[in-house]
């Protein structure tokens, strides 16, 4: 349900009355208590990419078996206002302007930031073209099958795809976004998830031939930095571009996708190794990188219970300064089922991280025990048209030298190897 507002005050301002628009406002509030059980970590586990030295340069890591621990806290999972407006302009074209805010309110540091926020043309014949800042394809893929409310929650798929683990999960910034946030400083952590709210990005999508709709995206060269002879800094242009197509049937219960997301100079790597990040950040030794997600996936659905299967793989390559290439890549696969009942919903899922592999300049290279698995099991509860109380768990198992974990509920200190599980329970509201 939409609540119409009326714009009037910068009207009034004018000799003229100005024309005045109508405006909805829309969101949704999805908060509760949750708990989150972090177990003891491993010690002394080493490997070839993680635990290895690049140039000089990088901080190998050592496991130090760091005890584990449990906390509680509040989730407002994806909680957001959004103010929008839609206007016909004619001939079958409209205007399609949107502002989101983030509506987290579970401690008093918590401010309204933009989400995804939009101006732009929308068809019926040719689709729409936007620009502003957005979750594009890539994720709303992930966001549109995941069976535990829009993958964002505890026990969502975004713990695991999306990201290459190693504590990073919802990393602030952007692939797009400032290269402070990607290259320089925050450790050099670099951006390396795949579900990035983009910032100064242009998309087009199309419409729906049949089942078929299609979508391709970029981000502008808006934090391309220059090079520095004196302090040896080259310049980096951050930023990506993406494309992907989906299948809903019309006829047969049956849904496909695809989608491709290129990130250039964002780093990914010193997710996995410190080395791999910006010259310009703390411990790197990389002069640009290269790194792109792929995901394809098919689902059916029999009768109430929708089911997917859902591959991923990651590859992150960062060009060293002392020349040549070091690379990771890994691979993931998900199964995961939804079942409609008369009260609400059951949501489940498994996911499987593999460990990955890697190449590092002039020397073999392992990638053992980086890999993972999880499960999602979850129960909406239908109150209203508008409101849901819900219940969600989550188990990770970790590798020794991996560390995937919650994209929902609190925070637990970082320590690679260790379990995870966690609970939360909550009410959502959509307005």
């Amino acid at each position: 349900m939409k609540k119409t507002l009326i714009a009037v005050a910068v009207g009034s301002a004018f000799a003229v009355p100005a024309a005045y628009a109508d405006v909805t406002l829309s969101g949704s509030i999805n908060a509760g208590p949750a708990y989150v059980h972090q177990g003891t970590g491993s010690s002394g586990a080493s490997n070839g990419i993680v635990s290895t030295d690049l140039t000089g340069a990088g901080t190998p890591l050592t496991t130090t078996g760091q005890a584990g621990v449990s906390s509680t806290g509040l989730n407002t999972n994806y909680s957001n206002i959004t103010i929008g407006s839609l206007e016909d302009l004619g001939g079958g074209l409209k205007l399609d302007f949107a502002y989101q805010l983030t509506a987290n309110f579970q401690n008093t540091s918590n401010g309204a930031t933009n989400r995804n926020s939009h101006i732009g043309l929308v068809s019926d014949s040719w689709g729409g073209v936007w620009y502003g800042t957005n979750e594009q394809l890539y994720e709303q893929y992930m966001y549109s099958v995941d069976p535990l409310d829009g993958a964002a929650g505890m026990g969502g798929n975004l713990q695991m795809l999306g990201t290459p683990g190693f504590g990073n999960v919802f990393q602030v910034g952007g692939a797009g976004g400032n290269p402070s946030q990607c290259a320089n400083s925050n450790g050099g952590t670099g951006c390396s998830d795949f579900y990035f709210r983009e910032s100064q990005a242009i998309w087009y999508n199309s419409p729906n031939f049949n089942g078929l709709t299609f979508g391709v995206y970029t981000t502008l060269a808006a934090y391309k930095t220059p090079s520095n002879p004196t302090l040896g800094l080259n310049s980096i242009n951050p930023g990506l571009w993406g494309a992907g197509a989906k299948y809903v049937g019309t006829s047969l219960p049956i849904q496909a996708w695809v989608a491709y997301e290129h990130h250039k100079d964002n780093f990914g790597l010193a997710a996995v190794n410190p080395a791999g990040g910006y010259i310009g950040s703390v411990g790197g030794a990389a002069t640009s990188s290269s790194d792109y997600g792929v995901q394809l996936g098919v689902g059916y659905t029999f009768g109430d219970i929708f089911a997917y299967v859902n591959f991923e793989q990651l590859k992150y390559d960062s060009t060293i300064l002392t020349g040549g290439d070091a690379t990771y890549k890994r691979n993931a696969f998900s199964v995961a089922a939804k079942w409609n009942i008369a009260t609400g919903y059951v949501g489940g899922q498994f996911i499987k991280a593999m460990s990955g592999s890697c190449e590092l300049p002039g020397t073999g290279c392992s990638a053992n025990d980086t890999g993972g698995y999880m499960f999602g099991l979850g129960y909406y509860h239908t109150l209203s048209k508008q409101t849901q109380a819900y219940v969600m768990a989550t188990y990770i198992k970790n590798d020794d030298l991996q560390y995937y974990t919650t994209a929902g509920g609190v925070g637990s200190p970082l320590d690679y190897g260790s379990s995870i599980w966690g609970v939360t329970v909550g009410l959502k509201h959509s307005f």
